[in-house]
């Protein structure tokens, strides 16, 4: 298994605001950079979410990442699944089975996202490349 640690970017694209009362459900989409020794490339991220009267309550998403790891060029999927209960966040990402296209071909893992003063790292564990 080989882990990696990236710092990315991300922005979000403009979206419709979420109509109704809480918990309401939106849909955000982001793009982000990755540019590092380990992962250079982009993604986009399409997230639904639910927000309650406090604030974020869970979300889940599809990422599609492409770039290059180590020499090798393409693309995969990750799946998001995150929450927030009594104000600790909880998310795993899991590299979907089957999507990696190129170098990528093959490829399982799992991660998460930390969050940090200076921005944010996508940690992954990776097999099968």
């Amino acid at each position: 298994m080989t882990s990696i640690r990236v710092p990315f970017t991300i922005a979000a694209r403009p979206s419709e605001p979420a109509d109704g009362e809480t918990p309401v459900v939106g849909l955000t989409i982001f793009d982000k950079q990755f540019v590092s020794d380990t992962l250079i490339g982009t993604s986009v991220v399409h997230m639904v979410s639910a927000l309650g009267a406090t604030g974020p309550l869970a979300y889940v998403a599809l990422e599609r990442v492409e770039g290059s790891i180590g020499g090798l060029v393409g693309a995969f999927l990750l799946r998001h699944v995150g929450s927030i209960v009594n104000g600790m966040p909880s998310l795993e990402l899991v590299v979907v089975p089957g999507s990696g296209t190129g170098g990528f071909t093959g490829m399982t893992g799992r991660g998460t996202i930390e969050h940090h003063d200076s921005g944010a790292d996508l940690v992954l564990d990776y097999d099968g490349v």
